[in-house]
């Protein structure tokens, strides 16, 4: 089942809103139109109050014959008659009764009997007048006004603008909806291209320099298009460095197998005497150690990208460990190279205590190889919320051209002597990572002619110093 493309959604998505926005916009404003109609309605009638109130001095009291007029009769009349407005007035007599008349400009004063008040007079007027009719009661002494308005006129012009909101909006939407689907096939033809354009990458393999075009004119997808960059320019050097490993690591063991076999196949020639096939055995025996050393370095790099190698976190004293591999560089060192240590106080990290041993093993072995004579020197020192152990030769130092790749897997920087001398070109790699992954890091400081000087820095136990 395909999945939905994001510009059908985003459209389906405005145009539901839309519409919705749309309706009850309507709505709103229909209703909005409506009860302005009733305020100005309602207005209407207290200014006719106000014309009413002000003629109430005009009239005298009532002397005319008796009625009978009934409120309901009373309130068919004043409609017949188209009347805005009508007044009672109440009298009380001698006895204490009441006398209730009805009064009107064309009218002539006539009584009410049996006596209303003026509120169910105006309820009779809005049930008759079945909500046609607004009526506003107004008392002023002993008089009260009743003023009738129609709401027919209000009415049509609320139905005619709710009849147009119904012939428009529908159009309206029609026309949002088409802007919509335009301004999302704007928004989304750059995400569109960076997807294209990502697709291509890598297609074929060495095509992985190919980058996203930024910017692509929308901001959210020119962050998303630098961010695709950096993971293919992470992607492209892992894809070269894997290469260059396999290329390596090739090179690396063919080297010695080449060796087994050369050595395999003199030794079997049956003109061979007893020391020639004894040397032939063990130098089949120095190959083979160089292998499974070379294949026991590639398996544990291998686990430290991985995030396998176990590393122990906790504190140790490292005078310990540097008076232990002061011991072994001496015993590894020739006669004419001094081997020292400046402990300079002591102090303790935190970390692995045999990964921090392997790792200046690695350094002090180093540094006895490229040293014929001269000095190699152990030293504590403080930077910080780090505590380092410096591995310093006066040997044949390194030139700056090497010392930014001195790291990387395989690289010697004299390769046939480093593999004269035992050296598989991973040491300083393996070196590097296991301080990496004690949260630590190696310096180093070279010059040629000189020496070199390698610090492995790791966290203090005991903080800043």
């Amino acid at each position: 089942m395909s999945e939905p493309r994001l510009g059908s959604i985003l459209t389906a998505r405005l145009a539901r809103v839309t519409r919705s926005a749309l309706a009850g916009y309507g709505l709103m404003t229909v209703a909005a139109f409506a009860g302005l109609s009733e305020l100005s309605l309602h207005r209407s009638l207290e200014r006719s109050a106000d014309v009413a109130q002000s003629l109430l001095g005009m009239y005298a009291d009532p002397n005319g014959a008796r009625s009978t007029v009934a409120p309901a009769m009373l309130a068919d009349q004043l409609i017949g008659m188209g009347a805005p407005f009508l007044i009672t007035r109440t009298i009380s007599d001698r006895a204490g009764g009441r006398r209730v008349y009805f009064l009107s400009p064309t009218m002539p004063a006539k009584r009410i009997d049996p006596p209303d008040s003026a509120a169910q007079l105006a309820r009779t007027i809005v049930e008759r007048g079945g909500g046609r009719y607004a009526v506003l009661n107004r008392r002023a002494g002993e008089f009260d006004i009743l003023v009738v308005g129609r709401r027919r006129p209000y009415l049509m012009a609320v139905v005619g603008l709710a009849a147009i909101a119904l012939v428009l909006l529908p159009l309206v939407a029609l026309l949002a909806r088409r802007s919509a689907t335009r301004a999302v096939v704007a928004a989304v033809g750059p995400l569109a291209r960076v997807a294209e354009e990502t697709q291509r990458i890598g297609l074929p393999p060495q095509n992985l320099s190919a980058r996203a075009t930024v910017p692509t004119g929308v901001a959210e997808v020119s962050e998303l298009a630098h961010a695709l960059n950096r993971l293919m320019e992470r992607v492209e050097t892992s894809h070269q460095a894997l290469e260059s490993f396999t290329a390596d690591a090739s090179h690396e063991l063919r080297t010695p197998l080449t060796r087994l076999r050369a050595q395999a196949q003199w030794a079997l020639d049956e003109r061979r005497t007893a020391d020639e096939m004894r040397d032939a055995l063990a130098e089949v025996a120095r190959s083979s150690e160089q292998m499974t050393r070379m294949v026991q370095d590639l398996l544990l790099i291998a686990r430290g990208d991985n995030q396998q190698l176990a590393v122990e976190r906790r504190t140790f004293d490292l005078a310990v460990i540097v008076r232990e591999v002061e011991e072994i560089t001496a015993a590894m060192s020739s006669d004419t190279v001094a081997v020292g240590a400046d402990l300079n106080g002591g102090g303790h990290a935190v970390g692995d205590p045999g990964r921090t041993r392997e790792i200046l093993l690695n350094l002090a072995a180093n540094a006895a190889r490229h040293t014929t004579e001269g000095t190699i020197t152990l030293g504590l020192e403080r930077s910080g919320h780090m505590i380092g152990v410096a591995v310093s030769d006066t040997g044949c130092g390194i030139s700056a051209e090497h010392r930014e790749r001195i790291f990387d897997r395989f690289y010697r920087v004299e390769s046939s002597r480093s593999r004269d001398l035992g050296g598989t070109g991973l040491g300083l790699t393996i070196a590097r990572m296991l301080a990496e992954l004690q949260q630590g890091r190696i310096t180093v400081d070279s010059t040629p002619g000189r020496g070199s000087r390698f610090v492995l820095w790791l966290p203090a136990a005991d903080g800043p110093a």
